[in-house]
Parts: C-alpha cells; sequence; structure tokens
C-alpha cells in the first residue's frame, strides 16, 4: 500500500475550506497511541490538530484513502514520501505475533456458543433436580446428574476456561442456583485437576528426595487424587449447593438483607437439607458429604463469617477448599437479585488479595484458581493507562484488543491487538483504574465486538427453553 505523508497544517487547511481527509491507515503517537484511525473520514480540524499536539508534523495517507475538497473531488497533495521524524512503525506497528484477530474472535464465538450450549443443558438438568427434590422431599435423579458432571468437567478440561466468555451478567438472577452449579463445576473441575498436578509433584519430589530409590521410573508415580476421585469430586462440585432446593423460594431471590431467623433457614441448606438429600438419595460418600456440609467453612483459619461455628481450617480437604473458592467466585461474577455482576479482573485480583499468604495448601489452590482463570480472562474487559478500554482475547500477555477512546467512545474500526504485558506507557493496564460494570460495557462495545457476544434477547430465549422442565 503506498503511501503520502502530507503536512499535518495542509491538511488543517483543506478541512477548514470544507474538505475531508480520510488517512487509510491508523495513525498512533509515540507511545504507540491511537489517535486517528484508519477508516474514519475527517470533516472537523479538531482531531488534525490533536494529531500536530502530539508531535506529528506530517500525516500518512494510503491509496486507500485520500484528501478530498468541498465537492468531494480528489486533491492532489504533491508529492510523496516527504520526510516525517518518527518512524513507520509509529503509523503501522507491526502487530503481535499471533492468528488473525479475526479468527480469534471467530473461536471465541464459537467456543462461547458451545459453552452457553452446554450451560444451559446443564442447568436444565439441575433445574430439573431441584424440582425433583421440592416434589419428593429429597429425591432426585442422580445418574442424570452424574452424568452431566462428568461432561461439564470433560468440557471445561478440553477447552481451558471456556465459562471466561458466558455473559453471566446476561441471565436472569432467579435462575442463578442452575448457572451456579454449572460454572461451579466446570471451573472448579479444572482447578482441581491442576491443583492435584501441582500439589502431587511437588509430594513426589519431598518423598524420592532422600530415597535411594530416585530413578525415573519413579517421576509420576504419585497422585494425591486418583481419576475416580476427582470424577465424585466433580459429582460434588455440581450438586453441593442442592440443600437450597429446600429452602424456601423467596428466600433465595430476597432482594434486602435477610433478618436473623431468615440467616439461619439460609443456612440450613448445609448440614440439615444437605443432609437429607445424601441419604434420600443414598449418597453414602465422605467426599460428597464433606463438600455439601462444610462448602461455607474457612479457608484458613479463623476466617470470618464462616460456618458451622467451630469448624477448624485443618477439617477442611482442598477439595472443599476448591468448592468454596469456586462458589465464591462465581457468586461474585454471576448477576444477582441484591448485586449486579463484578468484572472477572477485580474478582480474581480481589480473592488473590484475600488469600495469599494465608495457609500454605491454600497457596496452592489459590496458584491454580488463578493459572485456570487468569488474572485477565479472555472476554473481560480491562482499562488502559491511556483512559480506552480494551477487551481481553488472550490472558497469556494479556493480549488485548481496544474499543474505545480515551474518553470510553466506541472505536468505529478495529485496531490491531497487542500484548499489554509488555507495554509501560500508555498502553499498560491500569490495574489501579476500577472496572465499570458488565451491564453498562455492553453499551461501548462496537460492532466488532458485540458480534462475538450472543443478543441479549437471544440469550433470554435459549435460557427459557433450555431451562424448561424436562
Amino acid at each position: 500500500m503506498i503511501k503520502s505523508r502530507i503536512s499535518i497544517d495542509k491538511l488543517i487547511d483543506v478541512v477548514r475550506q470544507g474538505g475531508r481527509v480520510k488517512t487509510g491507515v491508523d495513525v498512533y503517537d509515540g507511545n504507540g497511541t491511537l489517535l486517528l484511525s484508519k477508516n474514519v473520514v475527517v470533516d472537523k480540524t479538531k482531531p488534525l490538530k490533536i494529531i500536530r499536539n502530539n508531535g506529528l508534523r506530517h500525516v500518512p495517507v494510503a491509496s486507500n484513502g485520500g484528501v478530498f475538497d468541498a465537492s468531494g473531488n480528489k486533491i492532489d497533495m504533491g508529492p510523496a514520501n516527504i520526510p516525517d521524524p518518527l518512524p513507520d512503525s509509529f503509523f503501522d506497528p507491526e502487530p503481535v505475533k499471533t492468528q488473525n484477530v479475526t479468527e480469534r474472535l471467530k473461536e471465541i464465538l464459537e467456543l462461547r456458543r458451545f459453552a452457553e450450549a452446554i450451560s444451559f443443558k446443564a442447568q436444565a438438568i439441575i433445574k430439573n433436580a431441584v424440582e425433583q427434590i421440592r416434589q419428593t422431599k429429597g429425591e432426585f435423579d442422580v445418574d442424570a446428574v452424574s452424568n452431566q458432571a462428568s461432561e461439564l468437567a470433560s468440557f471445561a478440561e478440553q477447552n481451558h476456561h471456556p465459562f471466561a466468555y458466558a455473559p453471566r451478567e446476561w441471565f436472569f438472577y432467579d435462575d442463578y442456583l442452575y448457572s451456579h452449579a454449572a460454572h461451579v463445576c466446570a471451573l472448579g473441575s479444572q482447578v482441581l485437576h491442576r491443583f492435584n498436578n501441582a500439589f502431587s509433584n511437588v509430594m513426589e519430589k519431598s518423598l524420592w528426595s532422600s530415597s535411594a530409590l530416585v530413578d525415573k521410573k519413579a517421576s509420576g508415580m504419585f497422585s494425591y487424587y486418583y481419576p475416580q476421585e476427582i470424577d465424585e469430586m466433580s459429582f460434588g462440585l455440581f450438586i453441593y449447593d442442592l440443600g437450597k432446593s429446600m429452602v424456601p423460594e423467596y428466600l433465595l431471590n430476597k432482594t434486602s438483607p435477610l433478618s436473623k431467623d431468615e440467616t439461619e433457614l439460609l443456612r440450613r441448606h448445609t448440614k440439615d437439607f444437605g443432609f437429607t438429600i445424601i441419604e434420600k438419595n443414598h449418597l453414602g460418600s465422605t467426599v460428597l458429604s464433606n463438600m455439601i456440609r462444610y462448602h461455607h467453612g474457612p479457608l484458613y483459619e479463623g476466617e470470618p463469617g464462616c460456618y458451622p461455628m467451630g469448624l477448624e481450617c485443618g477439617m477442611m480437604p482442598p477439595y472443599v477448599r476448591i468448592c468454596k473458592l469456586m462458589d465464591i467466585y462465581d457468586a461474585m461474577t454471576s448477576k444477582r437479585s441484591y448485586q449486579d455482576a463484578v468484572n472477572q479482573v477485580t474478582a480474581v485480583t480481589g480473592l488473590f488479595r484475600s488469600y495469599v499468604h494465608k495457609d500454605p495448601i491454600l497457596q496452592f489452590i489459590l496458584h491454580a484458581f488463578v493459572k485456570t482463570v487468569g488474572l485477565y480472562p479472555p472476554g473481560s474487559i480491562v482499562f488502559l493507562k491511556s483512559g480506552q478500554m480494551a477487551y481481553v482475547l488472550e490472558n497469556e500477555g494479556p493480549l488485548v484488543l481496544p474499543f474505545t477512546d480515551k474518553n470510553q467512545v466506541p472505536l468505529t474500526s478495529r485496531p490491531d491487538p497487542f500484548n499489554a504485558g509488555e507495554q509501560t506507557g500508555l498502553l499498560a493496564i491500569d490495574s489501579d483504574r476500577s472496572i465499570r460494570q458488565p451491564k453498562k460495557i455492553w453499551d461501548c462495545l462496537p460492532a466488532f465486538i458485540r458480534e462475538i457476544a450472543l443478543p441479549k434477547d437471544q440469550v433470554a430465549a435459549a435460557v427459557a427453553a433450555a431451562i424448561s422442565p424436562i
């Protein structure tokens, strides 16, 4: 693509006289901040003056752009290749070495739709179980729920946190019990696998380090949890909250603060109601019993607000702690009857700060959680120090795609993605800035981002259809 470099002052004069300019190439300042998008037709002098104020004396104009007079006729601005003090990299910065962003967005769209389809199916299964429990005072189709838990765990393990892309803030809050079960099972199963691998490796090295039997054959022999145990734990991650089926529905969706009696009734979903469900369905498993009864217990010694009272941290097996951490995370990032969803970045950062350095086993769990979700989960929204908002394509880096200008006005064309982790200037992530609520972010999303999100009416219809009684 042939580019001319035209004096910014000449372009300002043309626009001032009623003309227009289209560069056909993105224009950046010395820090890599986008000043003018390639497809924008400039008919006001202000954008050009901003470019001049940022130190650019000449502007590139590609062959697919041009300078036009007030009548729309193309103007010949003279010879090309006018010397410019800035290198071409400021006009056309080399994109991150990654797959085509359009292809990546398509992948995210496909994965989101697949994740939503599985999530809706899981919600239908768990809703049916809830209705069965309410009708029979405790019994449900264990095989159907167990099979669905296995499918969720397998899908999540193969696709690496696919529900990071799910627009959880769009689910109706009165369906929270069902979507919550699906998300906790899917994400919790991945964290469980990652924790087991990391902890088993450390334990194996410790076991063999002082032994004369150390050799290559010993590697991989030890596993803290075995596959059949993890399968049972994934099942537990799907049903641990089913005790709420026996809590009055009005209480689950109450928007005002609970009274003391209401709080006590809600807490019975663990020990009393949960125990009833275990007994009636002949689920005499220590794993399931621990997960159902103690998922509100302390992750570290002395953690406030936990129950049942008197439960010590040492009585919380790692799989129960994982269950609780996933319960908290998904509650934070889902729409509730009394609160909006918290952005994933805010939730991950907040949990990490709350639990880091608190307990040795907890650190393994916390590390597995952060490595699974990522500090910047794909599909989440971050602020850059320039004031721009950006969509996270990959948590490695992270690789981000800006979609607003510094005033949070949506961009009309898609810029190139870049690795924000390698930035130190205005394109670095502003970790101190509070993120906007997901429901408000939707109004800022341009077409090239919205295309990877199902329209709200389609999501609503899909949810309604998927969670209808089986």
